[in-house]
């Protein structure tokens, strides 16, 4: 019997043996730390019939994008130099989308791997894809290099601005394309693609196109600092002017895109640093995109060197300037106290009479004045300029006096005060409704001491507004007394006494003659004046003596003052019959008792 038959007989059912005591017992002969089940669900399925439609759709879309490139380019051999320029950056624009539709079909073969499905020709063409997207990348490159180009200078302002936008434009577009291929690279990682050739020719790349925009950023700043200083010597040069915004604006837009290649640097682990720092000088702006402990170390030595730099090379001038300086104020404010002098001198001899607050005010402007005129002049001697000063102060007073309103309207009433003189320093006034001595003023407010030795500050505004009474402005006064006496006694006598006291009183005034008259029968007194005329410092101690001495000459003549009476007549007739009526009226009767059970209600026994 031959072997062979026999062996593979063998084989067969034993295969079958082994293969029926799989499927009845899969946990037997499954190796350890394995699932059946993991297996099954680790196994990529088919591609649903939804994502092949979705894929096969964007991979159309990618061969429509080539179309377009090859048909831009025929176009672009039999054009004219009017629409060139356009067709070309067409034609990298439509570059950047096959890149850009090319990530996102890379993105989603990876996405639709990860949900568990998947497809090998879908795959293979993400594959290569992302191959091919350096060849897109230089493609697109090379057309927009063709229209990245600095502005002549002979362009009028309105051009250059034009021309810049547009090349800021462009280079945004680039770093843009720097994008997209550094996103692709990072995709082709993850089909464990090898990109090491791939990124050292991005980060060389990108290093030289951040290189390249610092240098100009660097030249850009030095036309902005040229264009100041040519502003110092001509600040009103129209065209310094414009050129001086064009320039800032290229400044910025360089820093912006130096900002978007030191943010990709960043991302490969490039040192960055340097740039960083150029960004912050020329933007003068620390944001969370360029700040970092390493900038800030090297801000604070570059700073420390720059300041060390200064005072080695122009210490010695600038403390010459600041001595001048020093003594210039110093010399200023020793002219300003001798010019205070001279005019108080003068204004003491002078017959024109002033108040005190004006004559404090004259001299006071003297005397700032000279000393502002001697801080102009140092100013000037340590290089500082007065236009930028006098016009920084001009819109400072705008603004200040647009928000004191009220203080500017306190201060119109006291310089009407000073003009009008109704009163000065020392008078007793009623004025605000407070009544006192004024012991200061200002332009602003006044300050009175009440009677009662209280300070009382008063805008000028309420004194001007209302009633000014100044008591002590003339220099005699009449003190108005009032005196009663009985209608019994002797009104010659009483005349006599009072001319008696008044003529005494040496304080009283012989002109203008005392007033002793009868004023008034009234209901209680006949009534007296007196009015004597008095110096205004002596009124009221006349005016207090004069009432202490007619009550002790009354005492003594037996005249007196008389108390307010009236008589009251009664008519006796009316009052006896209303007692009659009274007495012949019923008794009322007794209340009754309450059901309360009130004992101190109820009627008497």
């Amino acid at each position: 019997m031959n072997s062979k038959p026999v062996v593979a007989i063998r084989a067969f059912f034993t295969g079958l043996f082994f293969l029926v005591c799989l499927v009845l017992f899969p946990s037997a002969y499954a190796s350890e730390g394995e699932s059946p089940a993991e297996d099954v669900i680790d196994t990529p399925t088919a591609l649903s019939q939804e994502e092949t439609e979705n894929l096969s759709g964007m991979l159309a879309a990618l061969d429509d994008k080539r179309r377009q490139i090859a048909s831009l380019e025929q176009r672009i051999g039999g054009s004219d130099e009017v629409s060139r320029p356009i067709l070309q950056f067409r034609l990298a624009q439509t570059w950047i989308d096959l890149l850009l539709d090319g990530n996102g079909y890379a993105r989603v073969v990876l996405d639709t791997k990860d949900a568990g499905s998947f497809g090998t020709e879908y795959w293979d063409q993400a594959i290569a894809e992302l191959n091919a997207h350096p060849d897109i990348a230089r493609f697109a490159d090379q057309e927009l290099n063709k229209h990245i180009a600095m502005p002549p200078t002979d362009l009028s302002a309105v051009d250059q601005a034009s021309a810049y936008a547009r090349l800021f434009k462009l280079v945004d577009a680039q770093y843009g394309l720097f994008r997209l291929l550094f996103d692709s690279v990072e995709l082709a990682q993850q089909f464990d693609l090898d990109v090491t050739a791939q990124q050292k020719i991005l980060i060389a790349d990108l290093a030289d196109r951040a290189e390249m925009n610092s240098v100009l950023l660097d030249l850009a700043m030095n036309d902005v600092t040229a264009r100041r200083a040519g502003l110092q010597v001509l600040p009103e040069d129209g065209e310094l002017k414009a050129g001086l915004a064009i320039a800032q604006n290229r400044v910025s837009g360089l820093a912006a895109s130096l900002q978007t290649a030191v943010g990709m640097m960043d991302e490969l682990g490039q040192n960055s640093s340097a740039y960083r720092e150029q960004i912050i000088a020329a933007t003068g702006e620390i944001s969370s995109d360029t700040f970092s402990l390493e900038v800030l170390g090297n801000l604070i030595a570059g700073w420390s060197q720059s300041l060390v730099d200064i005072v080695i090379e122009d210490g010695p001038g600038l403390l010459v300037k600041f001595l001048i300086f020093l003594l210039i104020i110093a010399v200023s404010r020793k002219l300003a106290n001798i010019a205070q002098k001279l005019f108080e001198k003068a204004l003491d001899r002078s017959e024109v009479q002033l108040s005190r607050l004006l004559r404090t005010m004259v001299l006071s402007v003297v005397r700032n004045l000279v000393l502002i005129m001697g801080i102009f002049i140092a100013l000037s001697q340590i290089g500082i300029s007065l236009g930028p000063v006098l016009a920084g102060l001009g819109v400072a007073g705008f603004v200040i006096g647009f928000a004191l309103q009220d203080t500017l309207s306190n201060f119109a009433s006291g310089m009407m005060i000073l003009v009008y003189r109704p009163f000065d320093t020392g008078d007793v006034v009623e004025a605000g409704g407070v009544s006192g001595t004024v012991s200061h003023m200002s332009l602003v407010s006044t300050t009175i001491l009440t009677f009662d030795n209280q300070t009382i500050v008063v805008p000028n505004n309420m004194i001007w507004g209302g009633v000014i009474k100044n008591v002590t402005s003339q220099r005699t006064r009449r003190v108005d007394l009032v005196f009663g006496i009985s209608y019994g006694d002797d009104i010659a006598r009483a005349e006599r006494i009072f001319s008696e006291i008044v003529e005494a009183d040496e304080r009283v005034l012989d002109t203008p003659a005392p007033t002793i008259r009868l004023h008034e029968l009234a209901d209680s007194s006949v009534n007296f004046i007196v009015r004597p005329w008095v110096k205004t410092v002596d009124y009221w101690a006349v005016y207090w003596d004069t009432i202490r001495a007619v009550k002790l000459r009354f005492d003594d003549e037996g005249i007196s003052f008389p108390f307010p009476q009236r008589d009251i007549h009664i008519d006796t007739t009316a009052a006896l019959a209303i007692e009659q009526a009274v007495e012949k009226s019923p008794q009322p009767l007794p209340e009754k008792p309450s059901d309360t059970g009130d004992s101190s209600l109820a009627a008497p026994a």
